[in-house]
């Protein structure tokens, strides 16, 4: 059953209190909702909605990468066009990816490429300065950017590090990889 309540606590903005948006979160948030008193408000308007039970489907992302052998997992958020749909809805959708799991709560999908993920970064020499450059699908250098970090001032052994190239797998590690050279 849902809930509706409307507080006017004088002149104000008006604030908006939505519950139960979460699969069957709605219980628990009335509950909390009921206790409050006018003296818990401060000025302005108030309007509760909430719900006791919402479809909520998350969808865990799954894709495979061959050449590097790496499996990418995202969770996404709750995607409207999946809302109350049947697993056979999800499947069409979805028809390039296979359907690992289905339950109303969330669904699992998963994918595989032959080439290699986006995560892949070189950083090296670029014209004086330290470059970053992102691998594409089969593994060609893309220039991203210059840093603005000067290679004539590091030490000779960065210096060669650099002219032949500094994997990083990630933001993490090109971020640590740039890092050691400030």
């Amino acid at each position: 059953m849902s809930y509706f309540r409307y507080v006017d606590n004088g002149e104000g903005p008006t604030k908006l209190f939505i519950g139960g948006v979460h699969g069957n979160e709605g219980k628990t948030s009335l509950k909390f909702i009921k206790r409050l008193n006018i003296d818990d408000f401060s000025k302005g308007q108030f309007y509760f909605y909430n719900f006791d039970k919402t479809p909520y489907i998350s969808t865990i992302k799954k894709e495979y990468y061959k050449k590097c052998d790496h499996l990418k997992r995202d969770i996404e958020d709750v995607q409207k066009q999946l809302i109350n749909k049947s697993e056979e809805d999800v499947e069409r959708l979805y028809s390039d990816w296979k359907i690992e799991g289905y339950s109303p709560n969330e669904i699992v999908i998963y994918k595989e490429y032959d080439g290699i993920c986006g995560d892949h970064y070189i950083v090296k020499e670029h014209n004086g300065v330290i470059g970053i450059y992102k691998l594409d699908s089969v593994g060609n250098e893309i220039f991203v950017e210059d840093t603005e970090l000067q290679i004539q001032y590091l030490p000779e052994i960065d210096i060669i590090k650099l002219k032949e190239g500094i994997t990083a797998l990630g933001q993490a590690e090109l971020n640590s990889v740039l890092e050691d050279f400030e």
